[in-house]
């Protein structure tokens, strides 16, 4: 006697309430694309017709600073569903721990939905299907800008003065800079001047450490063993159903440490586009 299995076409989430829900709860995101530095390949040796060896990437590349990857500017927000879920023996909820080189590191692996479509925009507009549907792929950036923390970082007058965490960033117009005097022993509070990521202590001699706090988005990679490649949720008869990322915070390696090159204003903040360099 065989048992009923009640059909599973009815009980499948189509695409269009699927985005719509996105729409209504997810967050704000931007994208920006990642491309392989050609940096890596500089090594000019005889391989008989073959590809060279990749080799480390280049410090005084201009484009991607050393790190062997670089990044379009953010595209403008479109909402997309960011979540924590536990999947694996690692933590993926945000967290912090020491690094014996780099000092606090983040660390937090999240879950990514792009819709393929923005609920709010007609079927035949132009911005439909949405790029990051499209093209997105592994060591991709996602920042979801209205998600604010407070960062703490330390600056030397007549060296490293631009922030590490530039996106969205927040900064205090008094109080977020603070000295250790070494006569009196206890925190002072300077005036300070901020530019775009940088922040300065006039009257200070070289050498000088501060302190800044301030606040900025975190930024997201989509490089992970299990997750790292955008997925197509394998059911729904081919239709186009919203893709799924694992994304990590990779702290240290996404930490800027030059001027941001440019900005782009989302939802009235000016969010500022930092291009990474070697520390």
């Amino acid at each position: 006697m065989s048992e009923y299995v009640p059909p599973v076409d009815p009980f499948l989430l189509p695409p269009e309430p699927f985005e719509a829900l996105i729409g209504s709860v997810g967050q704000r995101m931007t994208w920006m694309r990642s491309h392989a530095c050609p940096c890596t390949f500089t090594q000019s040796i005889n391989t008989n017709g073959r590809l060279s060896s990749p080799g480390s990437a280049q410090t005084q590349c201009l484009t991607c600073f050393g790190v062997g990857t670089y990044w379009d500017a953010p595209t403008l927000p479109a909402s997309m569903y960011i979540s924590f879920m536990h999947m694996s023996p690692s933590p993926d909820e945000p967290g912090t721990l020491m690094e014996s080189s780099f000092g606090i590191v983040q660390t937090v692996e999240p879950s990514l939905t792009i819709p393929q479509k923005v609920p709010q925009l007609l079927p035949g507009d132009s911005a439909q299907p949405t790029l990051a549907w499209l093209y997105s792929s592994t060591n991709d950036i996602f920042i979801p800008v209205d998600m604010l923390a407070r960062y703490s970082a330390k600056l030397q007058v007549g060296g490293l003065q631009n922030l590490p965490f530039q996106q969205n960033l927040q900064i205090p117009a008094t109080g977020a800079v603070t000295l250790w005097d070494q006569t009196t022993h206890v925190v002072t509070y300077p005036s300070y001047v901020v530019s775009g990521a940088t922040v300065t202590v006039p009257g200070q001699p070289n050498g000088t450490v501060y302190m800044v706090e301030f606040q900025a988005a975190p930024i997201y990679v989509a490089f992970r063993r299990a997750g790292g490649l955008p997925h197509v949720r394998p059911f729904g008869q081919n239709t186009p159903e919203p893709k799924r990322f694992r994304l990590q915070a990779l702290d240290f390696w996404t930490r800027q440490r030059g001027i941001q090159a440019a900005s782009v204003n989302v939802g009235g903040c000016e969010v500022a586009i930092g291009l990474l360099g070697d520390g």
